[in-house]
């Protein structure tokens, strides 16, 4: 349990600070670019890092970092080209991110499918939100803005998206974990039983 709560408060804060850079891209895009996607590189290798933890962490359904291990390899390495190679990146970020978005939104419809499965009355916010998310990322990959303004806004939009998503699968998954738990707790065991007759 140590585990997956590390897994999650570094899932929680990477995702709240790719929102943030999000909305910085979005109102003020011509921002220092090269500081801009060092600090997306940094961020990515922590989320990156929470993702692989939280893979290996005990999650009841897993369904909060079902896919993680794969897709947390993907985003460090691609946090480690963002931090050396900044420049060139620049010209390739729509595509990198582009690829990201849509590989994470992909991997959460069957996080949806999966939520239904269990019986989560909120299933189709997971749902529409990878939708949206793979809508986003076919959109960057394609990006049909050139390299400009209108890109790094798609860019910010792509990331307050998925960052947005994330938190709330980490919330609404582990909370309904944590009180699924709390629920087992309260049934009583079968000594309880005998003791009140």
């Amino acid at each position: 349990m140590k585990t997956i709560k590390l897994a999650k408060i570094l899932y929680i804060i990477c995702s709240v600070l790719l929102c943030g850079i999000g909305l910085l891209l979005i109102i003020d895009p011509v921002v220092s670019s090269d500081l801009i996607f060092i600090l997306i590189g940094c961020i990515l290798i922590v989320f990156g890092g929470s993702k692989i933890v939280g893979y290996f962490s005990y999650d009841m359904y897993h369904l909060a970092f079902q896919f993680d291990l794969a897709l947390g390899i993907f985003v460090t390495a691609l946090g480690i080209a963002f931090i050396i190679r900044p420049s060139v990146l620049i010209d390739a970020a729509a595509l990198a991110l582009g690829l990201y978005v849509f590989i994470d939104g992909a991997f959460k419809i069957q996080t949806a499918a999966d939520a239904q499965r269990f019986g989560m009355s909120q299933w189709w916010i997971i749902l529409l939100g990878a939708i949206f998310c793979i809508s986003l990322g076919v959109t960057l990959i394609f990006n049909p803005f050139g390299i400009g303004a209108m890109m790094l806004r798609f860019v910010g939009i792509g990331l307050l998206t998925d960052g947005a998503q994330n938190l709330f699968n980490a919330f609404y998954t582990v909370r309904t974990i944590n009180r699924r738990n709390q629920e087992l707790d309260r049934i009583p065991d079968r000594d309880e039983l005998e003791g009140k007759r």
